[in-house]
């Protein structure tokens, strides 16, 4: 019999375990035996899913989905929020008003304009889509949930190519969870106007996964993928050097019987190009939009050879021009140096969110991100080493890849001369010999005629070119897809490499480490430097969904870390044993030592908790309009938008106060901002103290005379105030210190139509919260 615990000599008790595993077992043993049961056998179902499964596109989409649907969704009781008022309910292509027809998206950007009205964004795929299911259903939580799938898609795309890559079910999955749970993505997935962001993505995807297939189908493929993310944003131009640097970095993995890796970039680079020139040409045609004023300007006399070619280039890419806001931008002020720097500190602030996304935010406008004042912070020399040091590593690791590549090859085939080299593998794993085809040689005949002709019509082309003729029908891109496919056809059906590998074995992580990591790095750069306001001033200063491209990048580098991690410290603990020996724990330290998890367990459930609980609290800032910024201001107090936007949420549920205090902070943060002083005066005029509003209004004029709506807004309320009159005087010496202005016409026909039009005339006052685009 064993004595009691009380009695002498009994055994030493039990060591204590872990609060935190306490906590998990607790929560688990004081649920009901069925939930218990039930837990326990979907966990075994993921495992047994995750293990025995390859990760392609149809495995890795239902979790991703289901992950995503938990972490993104917004509450059904949601409303349109910040763009995607302007974006759908002010849309009128999707409204279809004013006659618009279906096909009129064509001649329309992304908020519905016209080209002489647009601001630069030509997206005809967002506008279609929305088109078709708006008569589906107008309520924002439906139109938000396809964004959400797409993301997910993406993602499962993502984790098929990195598993094809290194045939690790591992990278597979860890790539597709870093990407779909990378909480800096919350924007672009649980936003509405992020579809065009997450369109984009599933082209750039799809063009790395069209990677995988044969030679010949190479170009048509990526030309598809890119066209489809270049029609859906134009950011996606980022994949016309990357998606060939793919093809040139991965061959060898993904065609190891037949790399030509130059081959395949140079196919890869044909239809990436070709969908670029394919986006260019039909906006210039579809599109007609005016050139941004300082390309309407001749150059100067004494321009080089290589600017007067620039200035060509960017006339002939015709992007329209783009608005140059400081309150939403505020480097549209500094000089370059001055920009460069604050673009750097801006790259810098966005790289740290993708891995520790503590504070997140759906605006940045003045003045949370101003001019530097000074060119050497610390953030922008961070900023300025973090791009140009993932560019130089990626080179370095590229070499070192192919040298480790040739090396492996030189050293297997001494090993077995004459024959086949065999990759490094596990002990008795199976191989198969990757040698001839039976329908090699029909495959060159096919390639070699199909090239002669393209080949034969690309030179007729440049004959009728070079003679000064014209052709009905323009040959040479029918021409170069002939012999694009022609080449593949060729390159298939040459002789294969003798190598052997295994059927479904790993590549060693020291060849295939260097190359994904390279192919990261690069992308991660190369895919953000468009947003950077370096090469061009953008509308925005800073804003989350810029990252989604350069988040496939990141997500390619953490897969291969998180999976080297894995294999290598594995079984390494986390150390808590031995820090509780070291610090004399005693019974601690043995529990510790006992109960501790594994290094790797809790550096991705670290990683990924982070990542997912950041993920739902920023979509919870959607469930409304209120929430949304709310959210906002505290995560960027210095932002006057944040403060002035949430002032006009709290009024209109009947918080005036509240708006008053916001506003004045508004006001306070960005004292040349008239809409902040207008609303001021508006607040206060609602609150039915118009001589008060006065000077906020006068104020507000003064600062911008050309804002229409402004304008409307403060002259129909001091009419409802019966407080016009008043002010008749201050109003014309306004109008006649601003000639010309919407501000001397309207308030000189407000002061004299008032009683016909019930204060301003109808059609100049602004649009309605809520409400969708004016009829006239």
């Amino acid at each position: 019999m064993l004595p009691l615990p009380d009695q002498p000599g009994a055994l030493p008790p039990v060591p204590m375990q872990p609060r935190w595993h306490r906590r998990a077992l607790g929560l688990v043993r004081g649920a009901p035996a069925g939930l218990r049961r039930s837990l326990a056998g979907l966990a075994r179902s993921a495992r047994r899913y995750a293990y025995l499964n390859s990760p392609s596109v149809a495995v890795l989409f239902p979790p991703l989905l289901a992950v995503a649907l938990v972490l993104f969704m917004r509450h059904p009781r949601t409303n349109y929020i910040f763009d995607e008022q302007e974006a759908l309910l002010g849309n009128p292509y999707v409204n279809a008003v004013g006659g618009l027809r279906f096909m009129d998206f064509l001649h329309r950007d992304f908020w519905g304009l016209p080209p002489n009205a647009s601001i630069g964004s030509y997206r005809p795929i967002p506008n279609v889509l929305w088109r078709l299911l708006w008569s589906v259903s107008r309520h924002p939580f439906f139109h938000h949930l396809y964004n959400i799938a797409i993301h997910a898609l993406n993602g499962a795309i993502l984790g098929s190519f990195a598993y094809s890559v290194t045939r690790r079910r591992a990278a597979g999955w860890l790539a597709a969870a870093s990407f779909v749970v990378c909480a800096l993505l919350t924007e672009a997935v649980t936003g509405i106007v992020g579809i065009a962001d997450v369109l984009g993505g599933l082209g750039a995807v799809l063009a790395l996964l069209a990677l995988r297939l044969p030679a010949w189908a190479t170009t048509p493929a990526v030309f598809a993928a890119v066209a489809l993310g270049m029609f859906s944003k134009e950011s996606a131009m980022v994949c016309v050097p990357l998606v060939p640097l793919a093809a040139l970095l991965c061959a060898p993995m993904l065609h190891p019987q037949r790399p030509a890796r130059l081959v395949r970039a140079l196919l890869a680079l044909g239809g990436a190009l070709g969908a670029f020139v394919l986006y260019v040409e039909l906006r210039r045609r579809w599109f007609p939009s005016p050139l941004p004023e300082p390309l309407s300007r001749p150059l100067a006399a004494g321009a080089g050879t290589l600017a007067r070619h620039y200035r060509e280039l960017l006339v002939w890419f015709h992007q329209a021009p783009l608005p140059n806001d400081w309150m939403n931008n505020p480097l549209c002020q500094a000089d370059l140096p001055h920009r460069v720097a604050g673009a750097l500190r801006v790259y810098w602030r966005g790289l740290l969110q993708v891995f520790f996304p503590f504070r997140l935010s759906g605006d940045y406008s003045y003045p949370q991100e101003p001019v530097p004042a000074t060119l050497f912070r610390w953030e922008s020399v961070a900023g300025g080493l973090l791009m140009a040091l993932p560019l130089c590593a990626a080179l370095v690791l590229a070499l070192v890849g192919r040298a480790r590549e040739w090396l492996d090859g030189r050293r297997m085939r001494q090993a077995a001369p004459g024959s086949f080299y065999v990759l490094p593998q596990p002990s008795g794993t199976p191989l198969i010999r990757l040698g001839h085809r039976p329908w090699r040689r029909p495959l060159l005949a096919s390639g070699f005629v199909l090239g002669v002709a393209g080949l034969c019509a690309l030179a007729t082309e440049a004959v009728l070119i070079y003679r000064g003729g014209s052709s009905s029908i323009r040959l040479w891109p029918y021409a170069a897809l002939v012999l694009a496919v022609g080449v593949g056809l060729f390159v298939e059906g040459w002789r294969s490499q003798p190598v052997a590998v295994q059927a479904v074995c790993a590549w060693p992580m020291r060849r295939l480490g260097p190359a994904l990591v390279a192919l990261g790095l690069a992308w991660l750069v190369v895919s953000y430097f468009p947003h950077s306001n370096i090469p061009v001033l953008l509308p925005t200063v800073r804003a989350e969904r810029f990252w989604y491209f350069p988040a496939i990048g990141t997500s390619l580098v953490l897969a291969v870390l998180f999976a080297w991690l894995g294999e290598r410290w594995w079984r390494l603990p986390l150390g808590l044993g031995w820090l509780g020996r070291k610090l004399h724990l005693g019974r601690a330290a043995a529990s510790a030592a006992a109960h501790e998890p594994r290094l790797a367990t809790a550096v991705l459930g670290l990683f990924f908790g982070l990542q997912a609980v950041q993920t739902y609290r920023h979509a919870m800032d959607y469930r409304d309009d209120l929430a949304f910024w709310e959210g906002t201001k505290k995560a960027v107090p210095r932002s006057a938008k944040a403060h002035l936007n949430y002032s006009v949420m709290t009024g209109a549920r009947g918080d005036l106060e509240t708006r008053l205090a916001e506003s004045r902070i508004a006001a306070s943060l960005a004292p040349e901002w008239p809409m902040a002083h207008v609303y001021t005066g508006d607040t206060l005029c609602r609150m039915h103290r118009p001589d008060e509003a006065w000077p906020h209004y006068a104020r507000g004029f003064g600062l911008d005379p050309n804002g229409k709506a402004l304008i409307a807004l403060a002259l129909q309320c001091l009419y409802d105030e019966k407080r016009l009159l008043v002010h008749d005087a201050e109003l014309r010496a306004l109008a006649d210190a601003h000639p010309g202005s919407w501000l001397a016409y309207l308030a000189v026909d407000t002061l004299n139509n008032h009683e016909r039009h019930k204060g301003v005339e109808p059609k100049h006052r602004p649009r309605g919260y809520n409400e969708g685009p004016k009829q006239d």
